[in-house]
Order: structure tokens, then C-alpha cells, then sequence
């Protein structure tokens, strides 16, 4: 049995490194040549559109990429309590979605600054109803990763070949909106029917507004935290494209693209483990514990490690990214390599926590550090633009650290003395 386990998060972890793989390398394509042929203000519109969805998903998500990936872990070989889970889950999200489409609507309708490129921002909502139809908690949960590779795969190669075909000049920057909306739309129109067929789950309306209700308060701390963290993640592209212009949105957008991809180097790991931790800390404590430190004493290497090739190699990176030598870009770049070193061992540690039913502490410490973004973010987005920015992100993720350690050591020292 623990070798059949050992396997399973072998594959799982091999899947999701193919699949972060694919993530690179088909942005890595059509990242310098979007923003050759769109130019920087077309491209800072496009980003703009992309992180209004990926901040307005924070809602429509409600942290079920946390909370229900924990349960199905938990009752992976339960078919039909699954089956619950994923109705339940979906009733939720889908009903999000239509309110939030509905107030999106019309701020888009009347608030003037979207009137210019209205369709764009139109079309980039197809972006968020990809995600709610793929549900990736519910192939992590089940530990069935592979999957979902071999569709977005396919999918990548597909929408990156129509980008080269068809953006030939800057006005086509409603095209190019569609076209990034579809890496998002086209795994989950074909997930509906995948989920169906291979794992047997059949989608039923949920009407018990009992059990609705008991669901968003089984999640309500994972959601706020995940609001948290995309103040900061997700918030300073929208911030920087109303206080700065799309210019500036562009070259934070840029670094924050680069960060991103060395960043994601973790993540396949990190998305592996979560519902194998889950499952290990409700049957063996013990050996939970000792792998938590293993985890840690890694994580902390590697992301030493990606941080610092980024940081020597940012002069070349920025260059191939952004087709020129740009001095000003390569120091932002420099602030976002600090910030992944401290960003994938708060990610190690939150799910960590997620695991340890934590999640109301790990709540209470990005609160703290949302509210110093907000009271900083404006004022030296403002003097500084996208660098305020980005320095500010860097002193949040210090201070959420800062409150892991702490809450981390506060915890063992408390089971400590329960056992005791």
C-alpha cells in the first residue's frame, strides 16, 4: 500500500511538471511576440483583462481549490460522497459566476474607463467560466493529475498555433483577449463531459440551501485568505492600470510574468503533496511530522536556489522576454526574484496549515498583511509606479513569513504540551 501511495504522488508530481512545463514554454512563445505585435499599451490591456478575471475568480472560486480538494483527498475511494462534494461545489461556483457576470455587466456598461476596449473586457469573462467548468480541485482531490495534462497540453498547442496565425498587427487586440480565453474555456467545456465518462460523477442541481450554506461557512476562512493573497497577487496590475496607465501595467505585468514562471517551478510539487499531507495528517500523525520538516528543510533549498538564478540572470531573462536591454526592467525583475524566495515557502507553509485545520490563524496573518497593502499600495503606486508596487508586495510577503514562523512554532509548542 505505501508503495502503491508513493506511486500515485510520483505520478501525480510528474503530471504536474509536464503540465507547469507546458505552462512555460507556450507563454514563453507567444509572451515576446504579443508584446511586439499588440506594443505595450495593447498589451497592458490585455493583462488588465486577465487580472480583472483572475481577481474576479477569487469569489467565484470561494478557496474550493483548498477546502474541497481536502475532502475529496479525504474520500477519494467514497464514490458517491465525491459525487456530493462535486455537486454541491459546482452549485456554488455556478451561481457565483452568474451573479458576479451580472454586476460585471454593467460596470462595464457604465463606468467609462471600460468603454474604450468594452469587448475586450467582454470577452475575458470567458476566462473565468473556463475555470469554474474545470474542476481542478476535484482531479486533485482524487490524485488523478495526468488527466488534466493531457488536456490542457492539447489545448496550449492548439490556441498558441491561432495566435501566430491570426495576431498580425495592435488593433487585434480583441482577437488576442479571445484567444487567451480560450486556454481557459476549452478544458472546461471539455471537462463536463470527461468528469462524467471517466470518473463516473454525474452533475444534480443542488437546492438544499442548508447544505449551501453549511459548505460556504466550511470554507468562508480559506476564501478570505485567498482574498488576502490576491490583494497583493492580483490586485496591483488592476491598481497600477487605473493610478499609472497601461504603460505601467505593462512592465509590472511583464516582471510579474517572469516571476510567475520561476515561481511556478514549485508548484507542481506543492499541488502533489497538498492532498497527500491532507491524508496523512488525519491517519499518521507521526509520520506527518516528520515529513513536515523534511518539506521545509527542501522547500527552503529550492527556493533559494530559483531566486537566485533569477536574480544573476534577470539582465538576460528580461532581454529575451521583452526583445531589448532595459535597465529600469531588469531591477523590477530583481525585487520579484526576493519576493519568490519568500513566496513558495509561504505557499509550503500555508497548505501546511490547511492540512493542520489551521486555516482560521493563517487567515488572521494575511488579514493583517492585506490591510499594510492596501494603506501602502496607492500612495507609492503613486510617487514610484510599478516599482512602489512591487516593493510593497515584497515587505507583505515578509511580514506573512514573519507571522507563519511564529504561528508555526506557537502550534508545536501547544501540541508539545497537550501530549505532555
Amino acid at each position: 500500500m505505501s508503495k502503491l501511495i508513493k506511486n500515485r504522488l510520483l505520478g501525480n508530481i510528474v503530471s504536474l511538471i509536464i503540465l507547469q512545463g507546458s505552462n512555460y514554454v507556450f507563454p514563453l512563445l507567444t509572451f515576446p511576440y504579443l508584446v511586439k505585435i499588440l506594443e505595450t499599451n495593447n498589451y497592458g490591456v490585455l493583462v488588465f483583462c486577465i487580472a480583472i478575471m483572475q481577481f474576479l475568480n477569487i469569489f467565484v472560486d470561494y478557496g474550493f481549490n483548498i477546502s474541497a480538494t481536502k475532502e475529496i483527498s479525504i474520500n477519494k475511494n467514497n464514490l458517491a460522497k465525491v459525487n456530493s462534494i462535486y455537486n454541491l461545489v459546482m452549485t456554488i461556483k455556478l451561481a457565483l459566476t452568474v451573479i458576479i457576470g451580472l454586476i460585471y455587466g454593467i460596470l462595464i456598461a457604465f463606468l467609462p474607463f471600460f468603454h474604450e476596449n468594452m469587448l475586450a473586457f467582454l470577452l475575458s469573462y470567458l476566462v473565468l467560466i473556463g475555470n469554474v467548468l474545470f474542476p481542478i480541485w476535484l482531479y486533485q482531490g482524487l490524485e488523478r493529475m495526468k488527466y488534466i495534462t493531457y488536456i490542457n497540453v492539447v489545448v496550449k498547442v492548439i490556441v498558441t498555433a491561432l495566435i501566430f496565425v491570426f495576431i498580425k498587427e495592435k488593433q487585434d487586440i480583441n482577437l488576442a483577449v479571445f484567444l487567451q480565453s480560450l486556454y481557459y474555456f476549452i478544458p472546461g467545456i471539455f471537462s463536463i463531459f470527461f468528469v462524467a465518462k471517466k470518473f463516473k460523477i454525474k452533475y444534480k442541481l443542488i437546492k438544499d440551501i442548508k447544505k449551501i450554506k453549511n459548505e460556504l461557512l466550511k470554507g468562508k476562512f480559506v476564501f478570505m485568505t485567498n482574498l488576502w493573497i490576491n490583494f497583493y497577487s492580483q490586485g496591483p496590475l488592476v491598481i497600477i492600470g487605473f493610478i499609472s496607465g497601461n504603460i505601467a501595467a505593462g512592465n509590472y505585468g511583464i516582471g510579474q510574468k517572469i516571476m510567475v514562471a520561476f515561481y511556478g517551478l514549485s508548484q507542481p510539487i506543492v499541488q502533489a503533496i497538498y492532498p497527500y499531507i491532507c491524508e496523512m495528517y488525519e491517519t499518521h500523525i507521526e509520520k506527518f511530522n516528520l515529513f513536515k520538516k523534511k518539506l521545509m528543510v527542501v522547500s527552503t533549498l529550492f527556493s533559494f536556489f530559483i531566486s537566485l538564478m533569477l536574480f544573476i540572470l534577470s539582465p538576460q531573462v528580461t532581454e529575451f522576454v521583452a526583445g531589448k536591454y532595459t535597465p529600469q526592467l531588469i531591477w523590477l525583475v530583481r525585487i520579484f526574484s526576493i519576493i519568490i524566495f519568500i513566496s513558495i515557502l509561504n505557499t509550503i507553509m500555508a497548505r501546511i496549515m490547511y492540512a493542520m485545520n489551521l486555516q482560521e490563524i493563517l487567515n488572521r496573518s494575511y488579514s493583517k498583511a492585506a490591510i499594510i497593502f492596501v494603506i501602502c499600495a496607492i500612495p507609492l503606486t503613486f510617487w514610484f509606479q510599478e516599482y512602489g508596487m512591487a516593493t510593497i508586495v515584497m515587505v507583505v510577503e515578509s511580514i506573512i513569513f514573519s507571522l507563519n514562523i511564529k504561528n508555526m512554532f506557537a502550534f508545536k509548542e501547544a501540541h508539545r504540551a497537550y501530549n505532555v
